[in-house]
């Protein structure tokens, strides 16, 4: 129980750092957070958010897709439904012109018995993915 709480202070510490850096284009902030985030999954390799959170920090706001796709690779090989992680996952790799792979993490997404909070966005995604491939 302890590792779980230090874990999440230390998470906590890279949500401010992101929040910091997302608010003021601080790239140092960002980098400070994925530390956070890195050290956070150390201290409890359990604590998927925080490997997920770094990701997509690595992609989004540091332009690291290699990096993050690892991340989301790594948490889908422990749990191959875990939603958030393939969502991100397809987003990062639509974004690296990997088409075909976001589509079917897409797809393997929206057949989730419950798809999180971003059925929509797949949706429309995915749609526009078959359009793009079919061309």
């Amino acid at each position: 129980m302890l590792r779980f709480i230090w874990a999440y202070l230390v998470y906590t510490w890279g949500g401010l750092h992101r929040l910091f850096g997302n608010k003021n284009h601080l790239r140092r902030e960002h980098e400070a957070a994925v530390r956070c985030f890195s050290r956070a999954y150390e201290i409890d390799p359990t604590f998927r958010r925080a490997r997920l959170e770094r990701g997509v920090l690595l992609w989004r706001e540091l332009g690291r897709a290699g990096e993050a796709l690892a991340d989301f690779d790594a948490l889908l090989a422990e749990d191959p439904r875990y939603g958030p992680a393939l969502f991100c996952r397809a987003l990062a790799a639509q974004e690296d012109g990997r088409y075909q792979a976001a589509l079917d993490d897409l797809d393997t997404y929206l057949a989730l018995p419950d798809p999180e909070a971003y059925q929509d966005e797949a949706a429309r995604a995915a749609v526009l993915l078959r359009e793009l491939l079919a061309e």
